[in-house]
């Protein structure tokens, strides 16, 4: 992802956004399956065809659909 020093804020936060379009790129920009590849990785997503059967995974995709959702409302004000 181009990141050379993941301590370095502006490397970390680029490279981080480059594989999410890589990720939604795979996963034809659906959301949920691209939330779980970053989680559990873009194996693991097209291994299960679908959200991996690991609590972890499933918890930290319902927490960052609810911080989007609830951004997303707060923005639409």
């Amino acid at each position: 992802m181009g990141v050379t020093d993941p301590f370095d804020p502006r490397q970390n936060i680029f490279g981080g956004t480059r594989f999410l379009r890589i990720l939604a790129n795979t996963f034809a920009g659906d959301l949920v399956l691209t939330i779980s590849a970053y989680h559990a990785g873009p194996f693991a997503v097209k291994r299960y065809h679908g959200i991996p059967p690991y609590q972890t995974t499933q918890k930290y995709i319902r927490w960052v659909l609810s911080q989007y959702y609830r951004e997303r409302t707060v923005a639409s004000r």
